[in-house]
């Protein structure tokens, strides 16, 4: 009796667990890739009173590439995401508030230890991918060419610097006179998932020009991709 009672047992809980099995949903597919760039940024004419050094003027973008294949050798890859741009400069200027609440670009007169304009866009790359040797989905070397657009969605400036009771820090949310809109060229070489990058961006960062002129942005990196 008690073996029976035991194999009856046995069965409901083994069949209970099939059906578990059976009705335990999918992991989702998803037809594409993320990808992370990390690269840093350069001022072309850069204006003197913010100078920017390579160290610490840095971009992050994380995008949802998805490939549309159009032969063995060549695909169009669409890749909608959010880039981090920051600029760490080596002047004394940076962007102040006024008493009556405006933002000027001005000399603060302190040795900064830090000093940074930091703006996040939303953007959409496009991109022809060559293969010379050929690929199934995507694997191998590549190169790719292409453009993008983006709409800036924040801006704001870090500051750090010691003061007599210690060390200040600030930060300043401001559109800072940035353009609202940016678009350019890129270039990527390598392979899917591990690539270098190259962005040159054909508009001025700001509207007017800063201080004594208004530069240009290009970003050289490399790409994780495929997760």
């Amino acid at each position: 009796m008690k073996r029976l009672v035991g194999t009856a047992l046995l069965l409901i809980i083994t069949t209970c667990l099939f059906a578990q099995e059976k009705e335990r949903p999918t992991q989702p597919n998803f037809p594409g890739d993320l990808m992370f760039d990390f690269g840093f940024n350069t001022w072309t004419n850069a204006p003197e009173e913010f100078n920017t050094k390579l160290w610490g003027s840095n971009s992050v973008g994380i995008y949802y590439s998805k490939r549309f294949e159009i032969s063995k050798r060549i695909a169009f890859h669409l890749s909608p995401g959010v880039t981090i741009d920051k600029y760490a400069s080596k002047g004394g200027n940076t962007w102040l508030r006024q008493s009556d609440g405006s933002v000027s670009f001005d000399s603060l007169n302190v040795n900064f230890a830090k000093n940074k304009l930091v703006a996040t866009y939303a953007e959409v790359p496009v991109e022809f991918r060559i293969h010379p040797l050929g690929t199934k989905e995507g694997e191998g070397w590549f190169i790719g060419l292409g453009a993008f657009a983006g709409r800036r969605v924040g801006a704001h400036t870090k500051i750090k610097y010691l003061v007599a009771e210690g060390e200040y820090k600030e930060k300043l949310y401001n559109d800072l006179d940035l353009v609202d809109f940016r678009y350019g060229l890129q270039a990527r070489f390598g392979f899917r998932s591990f690539h270098v990058y190259y962005k040159h961006y054909l508009n001025n960062v700001f509207n007017n020009d800063l201080g004594d002129s208004n530069p240009q942005t290009w970003t050289i990196g490399l790409n994780v991709s495929g997760f």
